[in-house]
């Protein structure tokens, strides 16, 4: 089983970054799928049809949320995304998002969302609905 899921790394001047992610990305076989003004995307995203894949996202951030960093773990059901959330909520962690479909992302995409002690985003997704 793949823990990882999807990344989110936050970085200070994105134009300065790139020519790095572009480079160290495309060593590892990772294909840069979204080049927009304030993020850069490579990998795959995941579906319900197929959620084999890793994904990383760039994103430019303000001044002081440089050292912020966003991580989702896979989860093999929509229990192990409620009970991720309750333990985070139990053990000094922050709600940032209630167990629940994210139908933005796609139809099946259920996931929460927490902040840990330092401010950090972390999330468990299940690709197949509750």
């Amino acid at each position: 089983m793949f823990l990882l899921d999807h990344i989110s790394i936050t970085v200070r001047d994105l134009e300065r970054a790139r020519p790095f992610y572009d480079a160290v990305m495309a060593a590892l076989g990772a294909v840069e799928r979204h080049d927009l003004p304030r993020r850069l995307g490579y990998g795959e995203r995941n579906s319900a049809a197929d959620d084999a894949h890793s994904y990383i996202s760039v994103r430019a951030g303000m001044l002081g949320e440089a050292d912020r960093k966003h991580w989702c773990f896979r989860a093999a059901s929509s229990e192990e995304v409620r009970a991720f959330h309750a333990a985070g909520i139990a053990n000094g962690g922050a709600d940032d998002g209630m167990p629940g479909l994210r139908e933005a992302y796609h139809p099946d995409y259920y996931a929460a969302f927490l902040l840990d002690p330092d401010g950090n985003r972390i999330e468990a997704v299940h690709h197949h609905g509750p």
